[in-house]
């Protein structure tokens, strides 16, 4: 190989080293590889109780990063905002550092109420799953290992929101994907060792604790003048905070909560096995719209930037290539979750069954029109007129009506027709209008280079799924 040639492939690399979207990829694909290798090995070594019982940890832990009631995102927003005053256009509130000793002051009391909070409600809504283990104990020690140190990771949420306003996104996915790659390993060591239920969560949450004790120690290290100011209240700051905060927050709850509330309610009223199916297919599903997220949610310190100092052009070109990317990736995810699973689990042997096929085209397509709004959301929130709440509120009051009538002509059906319906309805089309007449594009516009593509070939998937779908699936149906 020529120098010319070593530098361009150094080039490349340095690149893919500090590209946030490629970074976030590698953390995700990380992520993912948990379902493909720690997944299997507790399929077949955990009975379809204890499979439910541990994904129903994974819900809860999901349902409290969900509580944070938005600080993360309006914080990582309004750092972001901060660094990008440019020709005149001030940041909402003051510096940096103000920011930061704001949220730090903020996040331990919120982590704190939701850790009672949960250790009261969840401990309710997990007895009826843990009374089926064959071992109950074993479950509430489970459960005392997640209480104990979620407080933290709440924290370490706050920190990493942090790193990613100060634009340090690639260097937090990479950490992300090293520390996931440990995890991933001692969860199989335990696993392969015939450690049960405590001993896979404890390790869990031990690279958990790690990763948020990391999260701080990188941006102190890389900005230590953010920590000028102690941990305070700062009434400016909150009072800035805080509205836009709870519509973000009270939106994702309203979308996401629900989904994973679905969860814990299915599982005080269906069989073990029943329940592990739906949440396996859900958390396939959420899987694929994280590693979707990546190409777009990623540019989101760069959008801001650009707005803030009046990009338009330059914003709108940058939120179009993300979006489309975004889409072809869940397109494809989705495709292969359907070919791949029920024939990978049949190989394991495994205890616990899939959804059938037609259960996952219906979930799969509410998760893509689910994302596709989510992005022109946040595309539209970089105004910081936050209508999260009015979005998802609306969509959750819709979801949660559609549900009862259509369980009467569908069955199990029932949830993921009534996502897809809610969010086609009222959540996609809303989104989309806000976004696009801020930035004045008509929608043919700007989606026939962005949505439209990944939009057809999700439709002519999901038409076959219907017609013939590629499994007959032994969970819901």
């Amino acid at each position: 190989m020529t120098r010319p040639e070593q530098g361009r492939w150094a080039a490349r690399a340095a690149a893919a080293w500090h590209s946030p979207t490629l970074t976030t990829w590698a953390s995700m694909a990380v992520r993912f590889s948990a379902l493909l290798l720690v997944l299997p090995l507790a399929l077949t070594r955990f009975s379809a109780a204890e499979v439910a019982v541990w994904q129903l940890f994974a819900t809860v832990l999901m349902l409290m990063a969900l509580l944070d009631f938005g600080l993360a995102p309006t914080f990582a927003r309004m750092l972001a905002l901060a660094r990008g005053d440019r020709g005149g256009h001030r940041p909402t509130v003051g510096d940096a550092a103000r920011l930061l000793a704001s949220l730090r002051w903020l996040y331990v009391r919120v982590a704190i109420a939701i850790v009672l909070l949960f250790a009261a409600v969840g401990s309710v809504a997990l007895s009826g799953p843990i009374g089926q283990l064959a071992q109950p104990s074993q479950g509430w020690w489970s459960w005392a290992l997640v209480l104990a140190t979620s407080g933290a990771t709440l924290l370490g949420q706050g920190y990493a929101s942090a790193l990613i306003g100060m634009d340090r996104t690639a260097l937090l996915r990479r950490w992300e994907a090293l520390c996931g790659l440990g995890q991933i390993a001692t969860s199989v060591a335990v696993l392969a060792a015939g450690g049960g239920l405590v001993a896979l969560v404890g390790s869990y949450q031990a690279w958990a604790v790690f990763n948020a004790w990391r999260n701080r120690r990188l941006l102190a290290a890389l900005h230590p003048e953010l920590f000028a100011c102690p941990p305070a209240r700062d009434r400016a700051v909150l009072a800035a905070v805080w509205p836009v905060a709870w519509r973000s927050g009270l939106g994702v709850l309203a979308s996401h909560g629900l989904i994973h509330v679905s969860g814990l309610v299915y599982a005080q009223l269906r069989p073990a096995a029943e329940v592990a199916a739906y949440l396996l297919a859900l958390r396939f599903a959420m899987a694929v719209s994280q590693l979707a997220q990546a190409p777009f949610y990623t540019k989101l310190p760069q959008l801001a930037t650009l707005h803030a100092g009046g990009r338009e052009a330059e914003k709108i070109a940058l939120a179009q290539r993300g979006m489309r990317q975004a889409l072809w990736v869940y397109a494809a995810g989705a495709a292969a979750v359907a070919l791949a699973v029920e024939p990978a689990l049949a190989v394991l042997g495994s205890e616990t069954p899939f959804v059938d096929g037609r259960f996952w085209a219906a979930l799969a397509l509410a998760f893509f029109v689910e994302r596709y709004g989510a992005m022109h959301l946040q595309l539209y929130s970089l105004t910081n007129r936050i209508v999260w709440h009015i979005a998802s509120g609306v969509t959750g009051v819709l979801l949660c009506l559609l549900v009862v009538p259509l369980h009467a002509v569908a069955g199990p059906l029932a949830l993921p027709l009534a996502m897809l319906l809610a969010h086609a309805v009222f959540y996609a089309p809303y989104s989309v209008r806000l976004s696009l007449r801020q930035i004045g594009r008509g929608w043919l516009a700007f989606e026939r280079s962005a949505a439209i593509p990944p939009a057809l070939a999700m439709a002519a998937a999901t038409a076959f799924a219907l017609i013939a779908p590629p499994w007959a699936g032994a969970g819901l149906r």
